[in-house]
């Protein structure tokens, strides 16, 4: 594997064009990679609840009752 200099050299001589599609590229990556930490994390949380083979609707409908206490907590009518 290139050392990060090394890669910083190479990034540096792509075209401004380039070095944009490069960006996006890692964000969208960066976004994936979190996406799926989160996906774990919540896997593991229904796994310690013992609902990790709960129906997909009631998930939702549980994510809806979370979103619903945190919004009339943080912006109360």
């Amino acid at each position: 594997m290139q050392s990060i200099d090394d890669l910083a050299n190479v990034i540096s001589g792509l075209e401004s064009s380039e070095q944009q599609a490069l960006l996006d590229k890692i964000a969208r990556l960066n976004f994936q990679k979190g996406l799926h930490a989160l996906s774990e994390k919540y896997r593991a949380r229904l796994a310690h609840q013992n609902q990790l083979n709960s129906p997909p609707q009631q998930v939702w409908i549980e994510l809806h009752r979370i979103r619903e206490v945190i919004a009339e907590h943080d912006y109360p009518a």
